[in-house]
């Protein structure tokens, strides 16, 4: 039985090296091109995955992403010996491309994909959600403006005020984030605590 262990041992190891040594081969010396046929399907497959985004208002494919698609088909056609990329190496480039979208890239608010998550972290619809809460906080201070004297706002206050006449509910991220949008258009500027409205001109209140 223990002799039995070790043959096995002993066979695991060596379809390890020859796993590694099959990996070595297949980087150093196989360089596969791209034919005329799968240069247009991996093309025609980009395109296609930008107009899906585009119908959708979603953003599902960047240059970057065809760069991927060139590369994982590449890597197929290496782990098969061949000098050439060919249609069955695109397709198992877009399968493996969409499981992996599928696993990382997924808006949870609509269940689409959106690569943007990716480059980014947060998706183009809650891109959009926090440049208008930034735009709707900042007609917000230019009515308290108007009605109350210029002075500063204990953001704690101004948190509460935003979560109560918004209807989408606005977590304490959303709102340092329009905090810190406003102070980039040099609207306001921001302690820990609280915020103050800029008064040097008035080209920010148009």
């Amino acid at each position: 039985y223990q002799y039995g262990k070790e043959g096995e041992n002993d066979h695991e190891a060596m379809d390890t090296d020859l796993l590694r040594d099959y990996i070595s081969y297949a980087r150093n010396f196989v360089s596969p091109n791209l034919t005329e046929a799968s240069g247009k399907l991996l093309i025609s497959s980009y395109v296609e995955m930008r107009k899906v985004g585009s119908g959708k208002g979603q953003i599902s494919a960047y240059p970057r992403q065809l760069e991927s698609l060139i590369r994982l088909a590449e890597a197929h056609a290496k782990v098969r010996l061949s000098e050439i990329v060919d249609e069955l190496d695109v397709e198992e480039a877009k399968r493996l491309y969409r499981e992996a979208l599928k696993q990382a890239a997924v808006d949870p608010k609509t269940g689409r994909v959106d690569v943007a998550i990716l480059t980014t972290g947060i998706s183009a619809g809650e891109r959009r959600l926090r440049a208008d809460l930034a735009q709707t906080l900042k007609r917000h201070l230019k009515e308290r403006k108007s009605a109350q004297s210029a002075g500063a706002i204990k953001k704690d206050m101004l948190f509460n005020e935003m979560r109560e006449r918004n209807d989408e509910r606005i977590t304490r991220d959303m709102f340092d984030d329009a905090i810190r949008a406003l102070e980039e258009e040099n609207f306001l500027v921001a302690t820990a605590h609280t915020i103050r409205i800029v008064t040097l001109g008035e080209s920010n209140f148009d």
